[in-house]
């Protein structure tokens, strides 16, 4: 039995943050029941598409169950609210006093079922002067002060690798409160309401810039020391035009590295600037190709030294294969394709090998 066999979340949430919620929560169990609009959710509209079907719904959506329904029409809204007195989760995330429009708000819906756990994910949360803003990703990211802790030459601020916000500011904060919810919820019997905002979980990220603010070390124009500032702590080109990263914040992990390159003796020693240390370093790391820095690496354990990998790469990683990372399975159609794993631990969840994203209004008998 997976640990949250038995509970039923509806998600009314799209796109990216809900989605990956609830899809943690079912990998550990849960019976997750989207509830779509007329025509689907945007996200089965976004390519790339596989037999017609998007690949990126799949990834987000395997495992879970999909009605089709218009929440305006009474009849419908009244069918769906019976299905959420005998859940135990709602994950929603319209912009603020679109559910109260609808009739499913939190008040609304305590009254129908006093231990649900009721999440709102939203860019700023439900209170607020920016409550009604619109924004994606990259507004909050901008918006924080994140994007300016990592900058280009020059110091025009660098387009984040991934969609930070929202999965560290929405997906994985939903996922965690709404864990500790339900352990509430058994024990004392009453339900919760969880706001959630992006823009104001991304402070926890910001940890190092403030850090110093607040101790008044922090400048505008100053790198902090692990966003650029710091030789043990960089990226450095090699002579094929490729990339290592070098993270030797530690003595004895600065000393090795220094030994492999054959460093000057006032660059192992810091005996020079921080920016005299990084042009030392690059010319040395420059005059190699990358496969040779690799191998040499990689031959040590207390290094803190390694080659930049493409996706591609990636994938090829002995540590990955042998680790069977990716051994689970999507199916459209009759075409399989990789399952892209959560954060959650597989010897808890015991996902299915194979498994397949609900086409749209399958499970609508759910309501009739």
């Amino acid at each position: 039995m997976k640990p949250l066999s038995g509970i039923r979340i509806i998600d009314f949430t799209t796109l990216l943050p809900g989605p990956l919620a609830s899809l943690m929560l079912c990998e550990a169990g849960a019976d997750v029941v989207k509830i779509e609009k007329p025509g689907g959710e945007d996200m089965r509209k976004v390519e790339p598409f596989i037999h017609n079907e998007s690949i990126l719904f799949a990834v987000l959506n395997r495992g879970k169950k999909s009605i089709e329904v218009n929440l305006k029409d009474r009849k419908s809204l009244e069918k769906v609210k019976k299905l959420i007195k005998t859940s135990d989760v709602i994950i929603e995330q319209f912009r603020p006093g679109v559910m109260d429009k609808l009739g499913l708000s939190w008040k609304v819906i305590k009254k129908l079922n006093k231990k649900i756990v009721y999440c709102s994910i939203t860019g700023y949360g439900q209170h607020g002067k920016k409550n009604q803003k619109a924004g994606h990703d990259l507004n909050y990211l901008a918006e924080s002060g994140l994007l300016k802790l990592s900058t280009a030459t020059g110091g025009s601020p660098i387009l984040p690798i991934t969609q930070l916000a929202d999965i560290a500011g929405g997906s994985y904060p939903a996922f965690m409160n709404i864990i500790l919810a339900l352990f509430k919820a058994k024990q004392q019997k009453i339900g919760s309401y969880i706001d959630v905002s992006m823009y104001e979980n991304l402070i926890p990220l910001a940890w190092l810039g403030l850090s110093n603010l607040v101790t008044e070390n922090y400048s505008k124009k100053k790198l902090l020391h692990l966003n650029g500032s710091l030789a043990r702590y960089n990226i450095y080109q090699t002579k094929d035009k490729k990339y290592i990263a070098l993270g030797a914040l530690e003595n004895k992990f600065w000393k090795k590295f220094c030994s492999l390159i054959e460093a000057p003796k006032e660059v192992a020693l810091e005996k020079i600037s921080q920016s005299s240390i990084l042009k030392a370093i690059q010319k040395i790391i420059k005059e190699r190709n990358l496969s040779y820095w690799k191998k040499k690496f990689d031959e040590e354990n207390d290094v803190c030294c390694t080659a930049v990998n493409d996706l591609n790469e990636f994938m090829e990683d002995n540590h990955i294969k042998d680790k069977q990372i990716f051994n689970k399975k999507i199916m459209i159609k009759n075409k399989k394709f990789l399952a892209i794993p959560t954060a959650l631990d597989r010897k808890l969840i015991n996902m299915k090998k194979i498994n397949k994203a609900p086409t749209l209004g399958q499970h609508n008998n759910l309501i009739k």
